[in-house]
């Protein structure tokens, strides 16, 4: 990933071990979850566990280790199981508003055809000013990324495992490489892959299936 030197980079010196949480009931019908929640499905529950036993061979001393995750509850789930996979207490796991999912506003809960039906036009709009459209009652990308220098620059810890959303880990590697706002809108976070961000440098992992 090459970063726009003409936006400062927000940096941590130590290891940042990036997560998604693991699958939905409303990731499988496409629901916008934003600051809502659904549980995670069977796949999702799996998918954590994995990520927790990847973890494990990249974290180094896990006694150094701090797990930071978004107050939702499809993160905290996520965060605890990857815990448990790593051998943890349930008191190692930090709650981060910074972390949390954007808010997508009145769009919540909805289809993208419910969208379409009641607020016509609206997804256009948003796609022709991405990084600064705000939904009624939701947060734009800029502010989005805001936050994700702001927890970058309140990062301590050598090791963090943070665990968040799609969303808002593209804004989370997007601030720590110092990307442009289109950089940050293409990218994207698979369930099944998590990002490693040390030395300014952001690498993407497969997670490994769970044995």
């Amino acid at each position: 990933m090459q970063a726009d030197r003409s936006r400062p980079a927000a940096r941590h010196d130590g290891l940042i071990l990036l997560v998604r949480h693991g699958e939905t009931a409303w990731n499988l019908v496409g629901r916008q979850q934003g600051h809502l929640d659904s549980p995670l499905t069977e796949a999702g529950i799996d998918q954590a566990r994995a990520a927790g036993q990847s973890l494990r061979q990249l974290a180094g001393d896990i006694r150094s280790l701090v797990i930071e995750a978004s107050p939702l509850g499809r993160a905290q789930g996520t965060a605890h199981l990857i815990a448990r996979e790593l051998g943890l207490e349930a008191t190692v796991v930090r709650t981060s508003p910074l972390l949390i999912e954007h808010k997508l506003g009145v769009w919540q809960g909805l289809t993208y055809a419910e969208i379409d039906e009641r607020y016509p036009g609206a997804r256009a709009a948003r796609e022709a000013a991405k990084w600064t459209y705000l939904i009624e009652g939701g947060e734009s990308y800029a502010g989005a990324a805001a936050r994700a220098e702001q927890w970058l620059a309140s990062c301590v810890a050598p090791v963090i495992v943070a665990v968040t959303h799609e969303m808002m880990s593209r804004s989370l590697r997007g601030a720590y490489a110092g990307l442009p706002p289109p950089e940050i809108l293409a990218l994207s976070h698979r369930h099944d892959r998590l990002y490693r961000l040390q030395g300014g440098a952001i690498a993407e992992i497969v997670i490994a299936p769970r044995r």
